[in-house]
């Protein structure tokens, strides 16, 4: 009788460990979607490769520049070299500074698989005034 006694222990335990176990899951799904339900999503920021891939000629001619650099300052494309998964490659252009050529010289452009890029418009901002 004894071990009848330990079986059924062990199945009541297995038993009560299962049902603690999905609850905790599931209470921390329901929590997590409650936070996410009161916060917006980050938007993923882009690498230099995601930002140019649905302009023409792979955004040879383009002009990009890093999100925290200061207004005027990008890099215009000049050549692109992609990796086999397009996803990443290596990107050269002519670095500008105060929307002047810097040195006028092609040169790679660094940090082109970081997340931090974003595309400058050639088109001229327009403003009610000039409306």
């Amino acid at each position: 009788m004894a071990c009848v006694g330990r079986a059924a222990w062990r199945s009541t335990q297995q038993l009560l460990w299962r049902s603690l176990s999905s609850t905790s899951t599931a209470s921390g799904v329901a929590v997590e979607s409650a936070a996410a339900a009161g916060k917006r999503a980050r938007k993923k920021k882009k690498n230099l490769v995601d930002v140019i891939k649905f302009l023409s000629d792979w955004g040879v001619g383009a002009k990009v520049a890093k999100t925290h650099w200061t207004p005027k300052t990008f890099y215009k494309i000049t050549n692109v070299k992609l990796y086999e998964d397009a996803a990443h490659g290596a990107a050269w252009g002519i670095y500008h500074e105060s929307g002047l050529p810097l040195t006028g010289k092609i040169e790679k452009i660094g940090g082109v698989n970081k997340r931090c890029w974003k595309y400058i418009d050639d088109v001229a901002i327009k403003t009610w005034k000039s409306l």
